[in-house]
C-alpha cells in the first residue's frame, strides 16, 4: 500500500476516491438537517473548503503550485479539445430554448445560492477533484494513448458514480460520465483546468435554471429532445477522437 501511495501515477486516484467518500458522507449527513437555501450555501462553502484542500494536496503530491495550476496557458488547445462538449452544450441550449415557456418558483435567493454560488463552487471543486487530482498522474510514467484513455475513463467512472451515489441510475451515470470524460480530454491535452471550470460552471447554471422551467411541449421541443442520447454519443466520440489525435500528432 505504501508503494502505491508513493507512486505518483496512482496516488491522486486513490486520494480522489477517499475524498469523494468523505465529501459525500458529510453531505448526506447534513442533508438530514438542512434544505433549501441554507443547504445550498452550506454545500457551496463545503466545496470551497474541499477545493482548497485539494489544491494543497496537489502541491504536496505533484509539486504543482496554485500559480502553475490556475493559468490560462494552452487555452487554444483546451478549447479545441473541448469541441465535443461544446457541440453538446450548443445542442442542450437549443433544446432548452425550443421548449422554454416560463420560470416557476425561481426566487432571487435561489438564483444566488443554487444557480450561481453553488454552481460556481462546483466547477471549482469538481474540476480540481475529478480532473486534476485524478489525471495529473498521467504525467508520471510513459505517455502513450493507452494510458491516456485509461486515465480519461477513470475520470468518467468516478465522476459518473458521484452523480448516482444516492440512487443508481444507469442513464445518469453514463450522461455525467461522458461529460467528465470530455473535460478529462481537455485537461489531458492542454494541462489547462480553467477552461473546464468555466465550461462546467456555464453548463451547470443552465441545467439548474432548467429545473425551474415550465415547458412548452411543442413538436419541435419533442423532436430535439428525442435525439438527446445521440448528442451524448457524439460528445463522447468527438472527445475520444480528439484525445487520440492529440497523442497521434505529438507522440506516435
Amino acid at each position: 500500500m505504501n508503494n502505491i501511495l508513493k507512486d505518483k501515477r496512482w496516488t491522486g486516484i486513490l486520494f480522489a476516491i477517499v475524498i469523494e467518500a468523505v465529501f459525500v458522507g458529510i453531505s448526506l449527513v447534513v442533508l438530514n438537517f438542512l434544505s433549501g437555501i441554507p443547504w445550498f450555501i452550506f454545500s457551496s462553502v463545503l466545496r470551497i473548503i474541499f477545493g482548497i484542500a485539494i489544491v494543497l494536496l496537489i502541491q504536496k503530491i505533484y509539486g504543482k503550485s496554485p500559480k502553475e495550476l490556475f493559468t490560462f496557458s494552452n487555452s487554444k488547445t483546451a478549447v479545441i479539445s473541448g469541441i465535443g462538449f461544446l457541440l453538446y452544450l450548443v445542442y442542450y441550449l437549443i433544446d432548452v430554448a425550443s421548449g422554454f415557456g416560463c420560470f416557476a418558483g425561481l426566487s432571487a435567493g435561489l438564483v444566488l445560492s443554487k444557480v450561481f454560488l453553488m454552481q460556481l463552487t462546483t466547477g471549482f471543486y469538481e474540476e480540481l477533484h475529478y480532473r486534476v487530482l485524478i489525471l495529473e498522474g498521467y504525467n508520471y510514467g510513459k505517455k502513450n494513448i493507452s494510458r491516456k484513455i485509461i486515465y480519461a475513463l477513470i475520470s468518467f467512472v468516478i465522476f459518473g458514480l458521484l452523480h448516482v451515489v444516492d440512487c443508481w441510475d444507469t442513464y445518469r451515470f453514463l450522461q455525467t460520465g461522458v461529460i467528465g470524460f470530455a473535460f478529462a480530454v481537455i485537461y489531458l491535452n492542454s494541462g489547462n483546468i480553467i477552461i473546464p471550470m468555466i465550461l462546467h460552471f456555464v453548463y451547470d447554471v443552465f441545467v439548474h435554471l432548467a429545473g425551474f422551467i415550465k415547458w412548452n411541449n411543442t413538436a419541435l421541443f419533442a423532436g430535439i429532445s428525442s435525439v438527446f442520447e445521440a448528442a451524448i454519443t457524439v460528445m463522447f466520440i468527438v472527445s475520444f477522437v480528439l484525445l487520440f489525435k492529440k497523442e497521434t500528432d505529438n507522440e506516435l
